[in-house]
């Protein structure tokens, strides 16, 4: 028998993520904060996951794995992961934030060599020079030249944040923008620049090296599996992942919300992809890709896609859930049966209208062999995500939500 919206959403508690695990004193703990990743999925939510719902030696996966969130605890909590993503920084950022061993004068070497280096790398992206001054750029080329020729982890995050400091990219807005605010504050740098960039670059480099030895005072043991750069839906449709796990923990893209790819061109021009490459994986984007044929099995679904009218924005609306759900739907087939799904979602809008994100994705997934065990509801009091913009919902989006669903 078909349940209603209520019945489905049965369960429902009003919590705070960032205490539902005590222990953890912050967002960024470890090496959580090591780089800035839009939307970071927070590591209280996967902790809390793993603890109630896997023991050690349990394999879990993220198929939307970010900044690497969940390697990080799996690791600390001596869990196994596979994380998937479109975006191949997920690769980078994962090796740097889950390094093992780092020596300090061995560190230091490469982030002197780097600095020492006069053989230039220069990005294709034909837009890189738009984004760093002159001087900034051929600095910045020359050290990315020694980066190319003597690599290592912490030495490429605190170079990526060099990159970012000393360029027009405002690092206070959620995607890739050149603001007066960040443009004034590149007239100032622009004053002793080159000895600004080497003291930037040895700092971070310090920053990075703590941040290591933090996590490296938590890690337990586990394995990973990282696969970043992957058109996830096609993926997925070929059958290629392989295993079964306990728990699926992830947090999707909120709608339109979230464009990690248009976020993060600077770093992956910087890291060498080129235009071909970098619009490859723009177009790959939800809700901007072309969608797996599916069906929706979600009446709320219908209902609010027959409030909107803009033909665009009901193409990204059918998009968005087609794919978002295709994936979950496809993972969830990995999950064993009395596993789990945890999915961190919050309610975004299309044209206006607030969409009940939560109650779609339960309805649909209830359909296809889970139950919902609970739903976890944070109204965000303190913050709004990407508030005061010059959009349809300026106050951003006021909660978020953890579904707990069990594979049956």
């Amino acid at each position: 028998m078909e349940r209603s919206v209520p019945e489905v959403l049965a369960g429902t508690q009003e919590v705070s993520f960032r205490d539902l695990v005590p222990e953890i004193p912050s967002t960024t703990y470890a090496s959580h904060g090591m780089y800035y990743y839009p939307a970071r999925f927070i590591p209280q939510v996967v902790r809390y996951v793993i603890e109630r719902y896997t023991e050690e030696g349990d394999w879990i996966i993220d198929p939307f794995g970010g900044s690497g969130t969940v390697a990080i605890e799996a690791l600390i909590t001596r869990r196994n992961a596979t994380l998937l993503d479109l975006n191949p920084m997920v690769n980078k950022l994962v090796e740097a934030k889950t390094v093992r061993k780092v020596d300090w004068d061995n560190l230091k070497g490469h982030a002197d060599s780097v600095l020492g280096n006069n053989n230039p790398f220069t990005p294709t992206w034909t837009r890189i020079r738009y984004w760093h001054p002159p001087q900034f750029f051929e600095a910045l080329s020359r050290m990315w030249g020694g980066y190319v020729k003597n690599p290592h982890p912490l030495t490429l995050i605190a170079l990526l944040r060099t990159t970012k400091k000393f360029s027009y990219a405002d690092d206070t807005v959620p995607k890739l923008f050149k603001s007066k605010h960040k443009i004034r504050e590149i007239e100032s740098l622009k004053r002793d620049g080159p000895d600004k960039i080497r003291r930037f670059f040895l700092a971070e480099t310090g920053k990075a090296y703590l941040r290591s030895v933090q996590f490296q005072g938590q890690f337990h043991g586990g394995e990973l599996r990282v696969e970043g750069g992957i058109d996830l839906p096609s993926y997925l449709q070929e059958e290629r992942l392989q295993g079964r796990f306990k728990v699926l923990v992830t947090s999707p893209p909120y709608g339109q919300a979230h464009e990690y790819i248009r976020s993060l061109k600077l770093e992956l021009a910087w890291l060498g992809y080129t235009d071909k490459e970098i619009t490859r994986l723009t177009n790959l984007e939800i809700p901007y890709n072309t969608p797996p044929q599916i069906q929706i099995n979600s009446d709320t679904y219908n209902r609010y896609r027959s409030l909107l009218s803009a033909s665009k924005v009901i193409d990204y609306y059918d998009t968005y859930f087609k794919s978002v759900l295709f994936c979950l739907s496809r993972v969830g087939k990995h999950i064993v049966r009395g596993g789990h799904a945890c999915i961190f979602v919050g309610n975004a809008t299309f044209s206006g209208i607030t969409i009940p994100f939560e109650r779609i994705f339960t309805e649909h997934l209830t359909r296809g062999g889970f139950e919902i065990e609970a739903t976890l509801i944070d109204k965000i009091k303190g913050r709004r995500l990407f508030g005061r913009r010059k959009n349809p919902s300026p106050e951003g989006i006021p909660s978020e939500s953890l579904l707990i669903l069990r594979r049956t």
